[in-house]
């Protein structure tokens, strides 16, 4: 009985899922040229300027990109860094297709992997609340271009950054900015360096400053402080137990959020832990309880990691999820972790900070040629990118709270993954790492096959017996 109210409730919330898509469906944009030009002495590109066309403060994944194509299109950039490269940032490393495909447009992707600063992700999968788990293997199923590589950002952003350098854009690395100031009369944005009277100009501004966005919050453009967070520790090479290239953990107490191993050259693992809201029994304050309860106490985790594992202490970082309903402004937009890029179902958010600074290029390639750079224009920006991701943060968290709810959604899901192999386990990975709109979920090849392995599951459940518990493919 219990299970077939559970299944007419799934199917009565796929349905209202479905109705849900009228409201979350991408929103018509504007057209730049419908703008008048205000600044036409700016379309020249031979002209000698006394200002930047565009500074970009933030060199990170989501503010180099930018940098990187603004200066491929032979736009003055200026790039902002307020550290000196290397430099480290704390996060899961895991960089997925949509960001492999746009290092290789920028002829970064080969020379990653030459220099052993990136490991390619052949085999991985999942591990359930219920501890059933698949490591499959995707080489074959994705050809030369791979779901995902591990690459730690100390290396990442300082190859893009530098890429964007050669190209064109000027990077000024140890300049942190202060403050940025609009003058109306000359249509010139004024930015301030920290304890220095050194001061730049541009026409336009680009907010890249990460999650906490302390220059998009003194604009007044972010409202709201980062919502989650994440941890990082790296396990040294050989000390460990880890097969594969990368597992991610659902842990029952702890969903929505996860925990993950990745595999990295020389056999070093990034140990990561992500707080998903949802769950009001699991707060980013509880990060440090979750990393070291996790490591010591999720058998699968232990298992991987041994007994004899060298770790380093714990990193954080913060984390804004889900997009911000205003990532723009007069002449301004803000770009990656300081827009909310962030999936909250996965805490991915390298490869849409990426995308995300592509388009912005793009987008300012138009501005810059017609010239208008007003509130309404620089929303544009805003509809685009929320048509190509943004709006599928929406059903990221509708998929969180279901989870969250009822765990055994990802047992079924998982039971799904190792009855149909790798083939379904690479559409899974699709969906997972954003290549595909989330609303796929919803397709028959998902829903029939999850809900058959939910009523499985719940069967054998009910007579006490077992599903097997993990699965290799061959």
């Amino acid at each position: 009985m219990d299970t077939l109210l559970l299944g007419i409730f799934i199917c009565l919330l796929f349905t209202i899922l479905l109705i849900c898509f009228v409201y979350l469906r991408p929103r018509k944009e504007e057209n730049i040229q419908n703008f008048s030009s205000r600044y036409p002495h700016d379309k020249d590109k031979s002209i000698e300027k006394v200002h930047y066309d565009v500074a970009i403060v933030g060199a990170g994944p989501a503010g180099a990109t930018c940098g990187y194509f603004l200066g491929k299109l032979g736009w003055k950039c200026l790039l902002l860094e307020k550290k000196k490269f290397p430099r480290d940032k704390y996060c899961g490393d895991a960089v997925c297709k949509t960001a492999i495909e746009i290092l290789i447009e920028m002829g970064l992707y080969d020379q990653l992997l030459k220099d052993k600063k990136a490991h390619v992700a052949d085999s991985g999968g999942l591990c359930s609340p219920g501890g059933l788990s698949y490591i499959g293997r995707s080489k074959e199923g994705l050809g030369d271009i791979p779901a995902a590589i591990a690459c730690k950002r100390i290396h990442l952003d300082e190859a893009i950054a530098k890429a964007a350098r050669r190209i064109g854009a000027d990077l000024r690395e140890e300049w942190p900015v202060a403050e940025a100031k609009f003058d109306q009369e000359t249509g010139l944005w004024t930015i301030y360096k920290e304890g220095s009277t050194t001061t730049f100009k541009s026409r336009v501004l680009v907010c890249a400053d990460g999650a906490p966005s302390r220059l998009g919050t003194q604009l007044g453009l972010i409202t709201r402080p980062p919502d989650s967070n994440c941890s990082r520790a790296y396990v040294e090479g050989g000390t460990h137990k880890f097969k594969a290239d990368g597992v991610v953990f659902y842990n029952k107490g702890m969903l929505p959020g996860y925990s993950a191993l990745f595999r990295h050259p020389n056999d070093v693992l990034n140990y990561c832990v992500y707080i998903i809201p949802g769950n009001p029994k699991v707060t980013p304050d509880d990060l440090t309880y979750w990393h070291n309860n996790l490591m010591k106490n999720d058998p699968n985790i232990s298992r991987a990691l041994g007994d004899n594992f060298k770790i380093e202490r714990m990193r954080a970082a913060s984390l804004r999820l889900g997009g911000e309903k205003v990532s723009y402004g007069d002449h301004v937009l803000i770009v990656g972790d300081a827009a909310g890029m962030i999936d909250p179902m996965t805490g991915e958010g390298i490869h849409h900070a990426m995308e995300g600074g592509k388009m912005a290029a793009m987008f300012l390639d138009e501005t810059l040629n017609h010239g208008s750079y007003g509130k309404d224009v620089m929303k544009i920006y805003h509809q685009r990118w929320m048509n190509k991701f943004g709006f599928d943060f929406r059903w990221s968290m509708a998929f969180c709270q279901l989870t969250y709810r009822f765990p055994i959604l990802l047992d079924a899901a998982t039971a799904a993954v190792m009855r149909k192999g790798d083939k379904f386990l690479l559409k899974w990975t699709d969906i997972m790492t954003g290549r595909v709109p989330k609303i796929h979920m919803l397709k028959p090849e998902f829903t029939l096959t999850i809900t058959f392995e939910l009523i499985r599951l719940c069967v054998l459940r009910l007579f006490g017996m077992s599903v097997g518990k993990q699965k290799k493919s061959s």
